[in-house]
């Protein structure tokens, strides 16, 4: 899967950048939440679009345009539905999806992202603000969607959850070759869970780098008003302040053996 976009221009932001399933897409910035909403398609902005090299147009926009989940920040609970189910059969409904077994379809969704079948009768009002970021991704995955946009996603998930959130959108993309961007100001969700990142200043794409290579551009990036994910800046002050030659590492546990070996 793969979606092109050159010469966008849409609410003062100019850019051109090609997204691959081939990674998982960090984002991140003042403005992100702005540039979600346009990669998401809500509305067609002006400059040329392909994915998978087929063009976008206003002819054809609603067809793509259903193949992108976007998975928004906060849980929006509709005032006339209440359980789980209600809001499923909402969006099969809304979006004229076609599904033989809708029942067996919402049970399967919510099995990918962690949660029990006996939730679809739950009242979203009882469930916990993790479980409603679960249920978002599941109502996300109803549609069959090839690009999934998530804005914050890990947002009050505890270290467990966290880890089965990700397993879940690589497995999206390594077997089903699905586009899984993520769009958040957490950095050390981004430099721990994604494999390349797009820094937007004013906007603009500032920075497309691989994730690694990038956050360690720690001068760079700290000059340009951009956060560093803790564990890089603890190794960077290490190389700093010790003047020892260790590397950088996502898994902390990497880190502490350079620095006990080294420091």
């Amino acid at each position: 899967m793969e979606i092109a976009l050159h010469n966008i221009k849409a609410n003062d932001w100019e850019f051109s950048t090609v997204l691959s399933s081939e990674d998982i897409i960090g984002i991140t910035g003042a403005d992100y939440e702005e540039f979600l909403e346009i990669l998401s398609l809500e509305k067609l902005p002006e400059g040329n679009i392909n994915i998978n090299e087929n063009e976008v147009t206003s002819e054809n926009y609603l067809e793509y345009y259903q193949q992108i989940s976007f998975i928004k920040k906060e849980f929006t609970k509709m005032n006339y539905l209440n359980t789980v189910k209600e809001h499923m059969d909402y969006i099969i409904n809304y979006y004229h999806l076609q599904i033989k077994n809708i029942e067996k379809k919402e049970k399967d969704s919510l099995k990918i992202v962690g949660l029990d079948e006996t939730l679809l009768n739950r009242n979203i009002t009882t469930l916990s603000k993790s479980e409603k970021k679960k249920v978002e991704l599941a109502i996300g995955l109803l549609s069959n969607p090839d690009i999934i946009i998530l804005d914050d996603p890990f947002r009050f998930l505890d270290n467990k959850s966290r880890k089965r959130m990700i397993m879940v959108l690589r497995k999206l993309k390594e077997q089903f070759h699905k586009l899984i961007i993520i769009g958040t100001t957490d950095e050390d969700v981004l430099y721990q869970y994604t494999d390349k990142m797009l820094f937007l200043k004013n906007k603009r794409i500032f920075l497309e780098v691989g994730t690694e290579e990038g956050y360690e551009r720690v001068d760079y990036l700290k000059r340009n008003g951009f956060a560093i994910p803790e564990r890089v800046l603890f190794t960077y002050k290490a190389i700093k302040k010790k003047k020892v030659k260790i590397e950088y590492h996502k898994d902390i546990r990497d880190i502490i053996k350079d620095v006990y070996k080294h420091v």
